[in-house]
């Protein structure tokens, strides 16, 4: 878990701390970031990233966070029935909504995705129906 070493999780290096809320300039700093396939119960929010490389992955996932269902920024694909990988900066509402093709290509970037994942088999869960509670 990233977060408990205070190591970048897309070069390794040591980070100093956190970053603030709207500042990446700082690649000592850390940008805590999360993510879940649609479901805020399945998140992971233990990621971080030195701000070198949270604005590189900004610049990859591409156009900006939307609040609503939203095209793949990667590759276009219409938002469909299909599950999204949801990845946002930690406590923003906004996020990128990754297909499956290119949710696989972000979670193989991190460095704490061990094994790596197969694209060729690699799906998300689809969220409870809307009646669950649990």
């Amino acid at each position: 878990m990233t977060i408990a070493d205070l190591r970048c999780d897309g070069c390794g290096r040591p980070l100093a701390g956190l970053a603030a809320d709207d500042h990446t300039d700082d690649e000592a700093s850390g940008v805590r970031f999360v993510y879940h396939p649609g479901w805020a119960k399945l998140r992971d929010d233990s990621g971080l990233l030195c701000g070198r490389c949270w604005d590189g992955t900004v610049v990859w996932m591409g156009m900006e966070a939307t609040l609503g269902p939203a095209a793949c920024p990667r590759c276009g694909e219409p938002a469909g029935d299909e599950p999204r990988l949801h990845v946002s900066r930690l406590h923003e509402l906004a996020t990128w909504q990754l297909c499956r093709r290119d949710a696989v290509a972000f979670l193989n970037r991190l460095q704490t995705v061990e094994p790596k994942l197969d694209p060729e088999t690699f799906s998300l869960p689809a969220p409870p129906p809307e009646n669950d509670s649990g």
